[in-house]
């Protein structure tokens, strides 16, 4: 239990109608979980209006009510309500207080970018706890650390889910936290509040336009993180990608860039590549990787980096990426009984499906068959769906 006053500090308050003292059990959005003595934050979702649920969440017991809008009969009502110019910055901030501020008692990691976030951020998870170092995860297919893995329903969860797992990380003394950052999270204010260590960009390529209504407003909207980020942290930057310098041009971080194509602080050449693994050279030093492809040769040379960063020993740290297998649905491949070769992969943006059709062209013989199966969502970016690939098969 902690006081309202307690869990406001640093929210941008309009005004305030009650007690500020009155005690707060936990945090809801969704009027459905509130109990007694819950405070209940009103958003204006994606989908649905918190704000025509206030009535609702008090009936259920709610001490403290968070919202942009106040209800026309709010005097009449028992609990306490806060007037905020922005309740999703509200709720991030208010729930970072309400679990002690965790991210800045750990070595808190982002991964964002368009593609490679989940295996970027999955094997770091890996590596690190190989070198003993207790690792947590947030990705896309789960949340990990000590003896808990969850599975997750969205890149980037809400703010209260992850102030909550990165305190009890904190108890399970976890040490470093990797955390995909999706474009979702940062427009809506999932991650406000915290305070990362340090974030790495992969690339931008075509994505979320159905959301974002643009490039330019998704490219700007990943900016934001490296512009948020303090003199303290730090910033690890794919150079090859077009987009990279715009993207950190304000960033007061400690910049750090890896690359294939241009001269960087770290750099890796693909020497070969079969569809067991790849051999490359990193830091002119050669490694056997079990992952394929330009994409995770990049992927691969993101995790050397940041190894590298922490001042990780050079020749394990080689070592143990090279024992790192795929994360699970990207680029993995499995014989049948009859001797055909079956790949799955996450792709689903045109560059990343682009990138893993040609990598399987480099691959297969002359006289192999390549047949492909794609699906995309419905009612979401329907360039996607549109997309001429250029390729025969």
């Amino acid at each position: 239990m902690k006081n309202l006053k307690e869990i406001l500090f640093k929210v941008t308050v309009d005004a305030i109608y009650g007690d500020t003292s009155t005690l707060v059990k936990d945090i809801c959005f969704s009027s459905k979980k509130v109990d007694k003595d819950s405070l209940f934050v009103a958003i204006n979702g994606y989908n649905t209006d918190g704000h025509n649920f206030i009535h609702e969440a008090i009936n259920n017991g709610a001490s403290t009510v968070i919202c942009e809008v106040l209800p026309k009969d709010f005097k009449k009502l028992k609990s306490v309500f806060v007037k905020v110019t922005c309740s999703k910055s509200a709720l991030s901030i208010i729930s970072s207080n309400f679990y002690d501020n965790p991210s800045s008692k750990i070595d808190l990691i982002g991964i964002t970018g368009t593609n490679g976030k989940t295996t970027i951020s999955s094997l770091l998870f890996d590596l690190f706890n190989r070198f003993s170092i207790d690792s947590g995860l947030i990705s896309t297919i789960n949340i990990k650390y000590s003896d808990q893995d969850i599975g997750s329903t969205n890149t980037t969860p809400d703010s209260i889910s992850i102030n909550y797992h990165l305190s009890e990380m904190i108890k399970s003394n976890v040490k470093i936290c990797f955390m995909e950052v999706s474009s979702h999270g940062i427009d809506q204010k999932r991650i406000e509040g915290l305070s990362f260590k340090g974030v790495i960009f992969t690339n931008l390529t075509h994505d979320h336009i159905d959301y974002h209504k643009s490039f330019a407003n998704y490219r700007d909207t990943k900016k934001k993180i490296f512009d948020s980020l303090s003199n303290n942290s730090f910033s690890l930057i794919n150079s090859d990608d077009k987009n990279s310098k715009y993207i950190i041009q304000n960033s007061k971080s400690k910049k750090y860039t890896y690359g294939i194509k241009n001269k960087s602080d770290f750099n890796s050449t693909i020497l070969e590549i079969q569809l067991d693994g790849m051999l490359l050279n990193i830091d002119k030093n050669e490694i056997w990787t079990k992952l394929i492809g330009d994409f995770n040769a990049y992927n691969i040379l993101a995790i050397y980096s940041l190894g590298k960063i922490y001042e990780l020993d050079t020749i394990r740290l080689l070592k143990t990426i090279s024992q790192l297998e795929n994360v699970q649905g990207r680029l993995q491949s499995f014989i049948t009984k009859d001797r055909v070769t079956v790949i799955i992969d996450y792709a689903h943006t045109p560059d990343a499906l682009e990138n893993v059709l040609k990598t399987i062209n480099k691959i297969r013989t002359a006289g192999q068959r390549l047949i492909t199966v794609v699906g995309c969502g419905g009612n979401r970016d329907t360039k996607k769906k549109t997309v001429n690939w250029g390729f025969s098969f």
